[in-house]
């Protein structure tokens, strides 16, 4: 994934709620939170609690009880797999 990918995706993720594409971006993070709460619930948290509920790294980290690697690797994970799931439907 590239820096640009993971901006975009960021941004995407952040915005989510807001225009036309809504619904779709509802569908794509249901989609993941989904997949993720029966295949990895700590990425399903991470994405809930950095993504959805806007907290900042600083208290995610410590509410997850991970270390800052971790983080970094998760998030990437969950960037990673958001994009591929919103690429396939158009979005990026």
């Amino acid at each position: 994934m590239t820096k640009e990918q993971k901006k975009a995706t960021r941004k995407a993720l952040r915005q989510y709620a807001e225009g036309p594409v809504r619904a779709a971006w509802a569908e794509v993070i249901e989609e993941v939170l989904r997949y993720y709460e029966a295949a990895e619930p700590l990425c399903a948290d991470l994405l809930r609690l950095r993504y959805l509920e806007g907290k900042p790294e600083e208290k995610v980290v410590p509410a997850l009880y991970i270390c800052r690697s971790t983080y970094y690797r998760k998030e990437l994970e969950v960037l990673s797999t958001v994009a591929v799931e919103a690429a396939r439907r158009g979005l990026l």
